[in-house]
């Protein structure tokens, strides 16, 4: 009976250990197959960190802002240098929420949805800063992640709405006179028999076509000086021209008493210029100093060689211009006072003309008021190369 006990109890212990060794297996396997799906996820982490540094470190040398963007387009997880100057992210880390770095609720929505449509593709609006204008466009990446390249379009944006501005100003500009034109062209047909209204007509029909006239030559020197080809051997003396615009405006400094003084370098100054560039913005210059000087005023224009560049100087005593002006008054059609604008028959372009057609020849015009008053013009252009001498045909007045 005891035998049997025993052989029974020994059975039991054997059954018990054999089970416990087929749960130990059942566990181990387990455990294997969990610590080879973890070796896998680590594995493929590893393959997505170095995939990501290898785009990070692809993406640090482009120029436009790129932004890496997790979390169904709401989370920025990396950013190349050139972001995170446009996003003043500064040494923040990341990730940062996208809506932190561009505080736009209506736009991040959009982004949202565009990353959830990925791979089709969604055009989002641009995103306009303090002193970016950005054209955004998105592209899927693996792992649920999107990329955000920023294309910088500041400087267009800006064109586009100084072209819009040009072609308003330039419409008012030829409506006002053409308007004129038509008003007593029409008042001919009843009053035309009038001695006295076909003398005023007669004066202010021309008067407007001046205008339109000037105008146009105006336009067509911008268009020249933005797309026209530059010459390189062509040069004219500084001397000569200042002298000759000069008599020219005789007449208008004495209707208004105006003294105008030249001093300075009495040699040949060759700069590397036309003369007929050269006569446009020197005559512009002063014309714009004379129209406004006050009756008896003076104008004082002084020549001067500064290294390799010629130096003109023209100071007179006006009011000179406001300094929130300043920084415009070369912009195209800006005006400072348009009531003083109609009063001087100008359009805007003057000023605008003189800094077009330095920069065409390599000069540079600087403006700043005097102390008490008056406006100090200074221009600057290249002096003529040694080896080179003047034209003959340059120092010719050019055709009128």
């Amino acid at each position: 009976m005891i035998r049997l006990w025993l052989t029974a109890a020994a059975g039991a212990v054997a059954l018990g250990c054999l089970m416990t060794m087929m749960r130990m297996r059942q566990q181990m396997s387990a455990y294997q197959r969990k610590n080879r799906q973890l070796k896998e996820t680590i594995l493929q982490l590893e393959q997505q960190l170095r995939s990501n540094v290898r785009l990070d470190a692809l993406l640090s040398d482009v120029n436009e802002p790129v932004l890496r963007i997790g979390s169904g387009g709401a989370t920025v997880v990396a950013a190349n240098p050139c972001a995170r100057i446009v996003f003043e992210m500064g040494d923040h880390e990341l990730p940062l929420p996208m809506r932190q770095l561009y505080r736009d609720a209506d736009w991040n929505a959009l982004l949202l949805l565009a990353v959830t449509a990925l791979p089709e593709k969604t055009k989002l609006p641009r995103m306009q800063m303090d002193k970016w204008v950005l054209t955004p466009r998105l592209a899927q990446l693996d792992h649920g992640e999107a990329m955000l390249l920023c294309l910088d379009v500041t400087r267009r944006h800006k064109l586009e709405q100084q072209q819009r501005t040009f072609l308003s100003n330039l419409m008012h500009d030829l409506k006002t006179p053409l308007t004129s034109l038509l008003g007593y062209a029409r008042s001919m047909e009843c009053f035309g028999d009038q001695a006295d209204f076909r003398k005023e007509a007669a004066v202010v029909i021309a008067d407007e076509a001046k205008h339109v006239n000037h105008l146009l030559n105006a336009l067509l020197t911008l268009d020249q000086a933005e797309f026209g080809q530059r010459d390189d051997d062509v040069t004219c003396d500084m001397n000569i021209v200042v002298r000759r615009v000069c008599g020219m405006l005789t007449p208008q400094c004495s209707d208004k008493h105006v003294k105008l003084k030249l001093s300075g370098d009495k040699k040949k100054v060759a700069v590397a210029a036309s003369f007929e560039d050269v006569d446009r913005i020197v005559t512009n210059l002063l014309v714009n100093a004379i129209n406004y000087s006050p009756q008896q005023g003076r104008i004082r224009v002084v020549i001067s060689r500064r290294q390799d560049q010629c130096r003109v100087v023209i100071e007179d005593e006006g009011p000179g211009i406001a300094e929130k002006h300043l920084p415009h008054v070369t912009e195209r059609f800006y005006r400072v006072d348009k009531a003083r604008s109609r009063t001087h028959k100008s359009h805007g372009l003057g000023l605008a003309i003189v800094k077009e057609l330095l920069e065409f020849n390599g000069g540079e015009l600087t403006l700043s008021n005097r102390d008490p008053n008056g406006l100090h013009a200074e221009f600057t252009l290249p002096l003529q190369g040694k080896n080179q001498s003047v034209s003959p045909q340059s120092t010719q007045s050019p055709a009128k």
